[in-house]
């Protein structure tokens, strides 16, 4: 909160969320004060992750979570409502860890009032709300981190510096792959008793009301369209984080969904997806291709077991193949004197304390929401691709539009029930 006086805050807010937070200045040695909302599953390891500091606010929208989570944290307040849980004066930061499609109407309240965020990934549901998340973090100037936490291993960065040095040439070929499915999940009636102690207007948040089925909460919500987007929402951010990193990748000149129907809804098992990046700087164009569902690259000899999901990089001089903790390069017998680039990048001091230590210190994190926000919207756009009938788009990123193909602006843009804005 060093660089921002109360004036600047206060006109910041001031069309927002009138909540009466009034920053700390913060040293390297103080505490934060944080509040996390969704305080099960992902939310437990985040808990975890930021437990060092003083958990000060708690909030979940099922009441034997926020008891289980009370347990550990005594001295925390206690939510079923995060727009309760942001009145609270003394909060400095939000970890956000619910289901994608509450992630922005969270996300972007909590940055509004002046907080800092760290989010789960992807940054959000829809593209416009990834949009809007990214554009709150840059206006409001607050520390931000998504949560692909692999970002912070010691393998990525190697993969990094050895695409980064040269080491197998230009690229301009990726392939992407995931093994995780989902989908394939069966539909109970949609009159089923909702479970004691969920809220599940709340749970619901913003998008309009539909009737419970025994599949969507708490677990299995990744499985429809309405909440997640399956795998591709799921693990995009995890592995083609490392072709974004590795090439300096961000926003797509056209996203193309190749196979697979999609069905009203619940998510689709298997997809391929190509993306096309622009030249940036001298480095080439790239094509990087999406898989899951057991498509993989085509002419892949691995042996049973090897690289179930991964990466591999396509040089003039070689490939790259990784996964998140070990990587080859190919041919072998072409590498077999090759010695490692120096190390540039350096070790991480951990994937949640880089996000404390840009909230204490200033600067940011390794996947801030300038960084995560792009990353987040490609997948997303796989899905859009998708679900207009694997139509290609051909993306105009600074007006969020696919040109020439309107239907697909039902799936870029959120619709919130009343009640509900960003």
């Amino acid at each position: 909160m060093k660089n921002i006086t109360r004036r600047q805050f206060l006109a910041a807010t001031s069309t927002a969320f009138a909540f009466p937070y009034v920053g700390r200045v913060l040293g390297a040695n103080d505490k934060l004060n944080i509040g996390v909302v969704g305080v099960a599953g992902r939310g437990a390891s985040n808990l975890k992750g930021v437990s060092g500091e003083n958990i000060v606010a708690l909030c979940d929208v099922s009441t034997s979570n926020l008891a289980g989570a009370k347990k550990q944290f005594s001295n925390a307040k206690t939510y079923s409502d995060f727009r309760k849980m942001l009145e609270q004066k003394d909060l400095d930061a939000v970890v956000c860890s619910t289901p994608d499609h509450t992630h922005a109407i969270v996300g972007v309240s909590a940055l509004k009032s002046g907080r800092h965020l760290y989010c789960e990934k992807p940054l959000a549901h829809t593209v416009s709300e990834v949009r809007a998340m990214t554009e709150a973090a840059h206006k409001h100037k607050r520390a931000t981190q998504m949560g692909n936490q692999i970002h912070s291993g010691t393998n990525y960065r190697r993969v990094v510096e050895l695409v980064q040095s040269g080491a197998i040439g230009e690229v301009k070929e990726v392939h992407v792959w995931s093994n995780a499915s989902y989908g394939k999940i069966n539909l109970s009636p949609d009159d089923a008793p909702i479970p004691k102690g969920l809220d599940y207007d709340l749970w619901l948040g913003p998008l309009p009301y539909k009737s419970f089925r025994k599949e969507y909460a708490p677990f299995h919500w990744r499985n429809f369209w309405s909440f997640g987007g399956g795998t591709l929402a799921d693990f995009w951010c995890h592995y083609a984080d490392l072709a974004h990193w590795a090439l300096d990748l961000s926003h797509p000149l056209t996203v193309h969904s190749q196979i697979g129907e999609a069905r009203p809804e619940r998510v689709t098992s298997t997809m391929r997806v190509e993306y096309t990046y622009p030249a940036r700087g001298k480095k080439p164009p790239v094509k990087l291709t999406w898989y899951q569902g057991g498509e993989r690259p085509p002419g892949l000899a691995l042996k049973p077991g090897q690289f179930k999901a991964g990466v591999l990089f396509v040089g003039e001089k070689g490939k790259l193949i990784s996964n998140y903790g070990r990587h080859e390069l190919w041919p072998a017998e072409q590498f077999q004197e090759f010695k490692a680039p120096p190390k540039t990048i350096p070790d991480s001091i951990g994937h949640h304390a880089e996000w404390i230590k840009a909230c204490k210190e200033g600067g940011k994190s390794m996947t801030d929401f300038s960084y995560s926000g792009p990353l987040s919207e490609c997948a997303l756009l796989g899905i859009v691709s998708h679900r207009v009938g694997n139509k290609k788009l051909d993306w105009d990123w600074k007006n969020m539009k696919a040109k020439g193909l309107p239907e697909a602006d039902r799936y870029i843009r959120h619709q919130y029930r009343s009640g509900w804005s960003l």
